[in-house]
Order: structure tokens, then sequence, then C-alpha cells
């Protein structure tokens, strides 16, 4: 009898432990596989009040959310800056069409006062007389020269005689047609100086 049970317990335990085992296995594999096969819906929920169908645990819902970035980035400037020039067109200089377009020129130029401020070691004489008829005549477009001229020769075509201790004089010179003709700046008086042909 004694060998008998010898026999029985480990044939037992063998019939006995194999298809305990072959259960044990095929419930785990079968617990893996049904939560393998879980959707994302099944595991998730919108109210965070309810539970998970496994394991009865609140559930998390994540979201991916997308976010736009502007990033500003500052570039330099080229500033345009429109600047006003007055380019100065010279007149068409011309000489005086006639002795009666001169005299009135002369005659408008007298109804311009002209007042000097200087310093008393300042001395205004002929040649800045000259010089100031010259410039006038240029800035209304006409051609008026400086001229130099001697005592004697200035005596024998003007009225008013130079003082003796004067042997020079500046006076100015224009040209109408074919003849020279001299002004005495400081009277206007005009005198004819020469023919040029």
């Amino acid at each position: 009898m004694r060998n008998k049970m010898k026999w029985f317990f480990p044939k037992t335990y063998m019939a006995l432990t194999v298809p305990f085992a072959i259960m044990t296995l095929s419930i785990l594999f079968g617990a893996g596989a049904a939560v393998g096969q879980a959707t994302p819906e099944s595991l998730t929920t919108t109210n965070t009040n309810t539970q998970l169908n496994v394991g009865f645990q609140p559930a998390v819902e994540c979201r991916l959310v997308e976010t736009h970035t502007v990033q500003y980035v500052e570039k330099p400037v080229t500033e345009v800056k429109y600047v006003e020039r007055v380019k100065r067109i010279p007149l068409e200089l011309r000489n005086f069409s006639d002795l009666g377009e001169l005299k009135q020129w002369l005659e408008d130029r007298k109804n311009v006062t002209t007042v000097r401020f200087q310093s008393p070691d300042t001395i205004v004489d002929c040649d800045d007389y000259a010089l100031e008829l010259q410039n006038k005549a240029l800035a209304d477009g006409y051609i008026v020269s400086f001229e130099i001229i001697g005592e004697s020769e200035y005596n024998e075509l003007f009225i008013t005689p130079l003082p003796p201790s004067q042997s020079l004089h500046a006076i100015n010179l224009t040209i109408i047609g074919n003849n020279a003709y001299y002004i005495e700046p400081q009277t206007d008086e005009i005198v004819f100086a020469a023919q040029l042909d």
C-alpha cells in the first residue's frame, strides 16, 4: 500500500499542477490581450468624475493644443530725405538795345534808395560806385563793364570835371549797337566814348 501511495501522489500532483499552470497562463494572456486591444476612447473620458473601465482609476484627458508664435524682427529702415536745392540759372546777358532803354534803366535804379552802414574807417569812393552799378546791371541781365579813365580824358567828356588831386577815376562802359558809351555811376551821366567799326 505504501508503494501504491508513492506513485499516486506524484501522479496526482502532476495531474493537478499542469492544468493549473495552463489556466493561470491563459488568464494572464487573456487579460493582457484585453488591455492591449483597448482603444484610447475606452481609456479616456471627458468627465473627470467617471472612472476607467479597467482598474477603476480616475482618468486624465490629454489633448494636443497647437500654438502660434509670432516673432518680431527689427530691421533697419533707410531714411529718405528730400533736400531742396536752388539752382541758379544765369540770365542770358545782353547789351542795351538803345539809349532810351539805358536811360530808363538808370532812372529805375534811382527809385531804389541804397543806405550804406559802415565803420568810420571805411571810405566809399568812385570804384565802389562803379562796381555797384556793374553788379546791378549783371543782376538785371545787362552787360556793363568797369573802366578806369584818366583825369584829362574824363574832363574832356563829362560836364563836371575831376578835382586836380584825382588823376584816375572809375566809371562804367556799355555797348549799344556799334557805339560805346561811358556812364558816370555817381551822377548817371552818359557820354559817347567811341564808334566800334
